[in-house]
């Protein structure tokens, strides 16, 4: 699947880079400490090759869905977005830098008109079953109880000392 997303974008001249998955793992990491420090957020998506490519059924609806999906990156590229292959190249990674779920709502959209402009119809199933946003720092606090975890480290940090 590499070869193809980079003979799409050669063919069409977009202007995308794609990490590998060592530097996108670290950027991610990076994302985190940053939003922690800043109080800000980004919206992390994964796309998974085979996932998409078991919805889309032939090799040629998988390869319009990626001509659609980095058409609409291309054309609406806030210059921000950090795009890169997963771990075992097993799909994409992105991150929408300083956005909550709202971002990917608007990049949703753009690449569902494009979708339509370009007559690709099946890109609203991948995106509504595959694609699913994970806000940071919301998903920590929608998973745990951070006052729980803070009463848990206290009383940990108590029995410790010893008094």
């Amino acid at each position: 699947m590499k070869q193809e997303l980079f003979k799409l974008i050669r063919k069409h001249r977009f202007n995308i880079s794609i990490y590998t998955s060592e530097i996108f793992e670290r950027r991610c990491q990076e994302e985190i400490i940053r939003s922690d420090e800043d109080k800000s957020s980004f919206v992390y998506l994964e796309f998974d090759f085979a996932a998409i490519r078991k919805i889309l059924k032939t090799e040629e609806e998988s390869t319009q869905f990626w001509d659609v999906f980095l058409t609409a990156l291309n054309k609406n590229n806030r210059g921000s977005d950090i795009i890169g292959f997963l771990e075992n190249e097993a799909g994409l990674g992105m991150l929408l830098l300083d956005s909550k779920i709202e971002g990917w709502i608007r990049v949703r959209g753009r690449i569902l008109q494009t979708a339509d402009s370009m007559g690709c119809t099946s890109i609203a199933s991948v995106l509504s079953t595959i694609v699913k946003p994970i806000v940071y720092p919301t998903c920590i606090s929608d998973a745990q109880d951070l006052n729980a975890i803070t009463a848990i480290s206290q009383e940990l940090a108590n029995s410790a000392d010893p008094a």
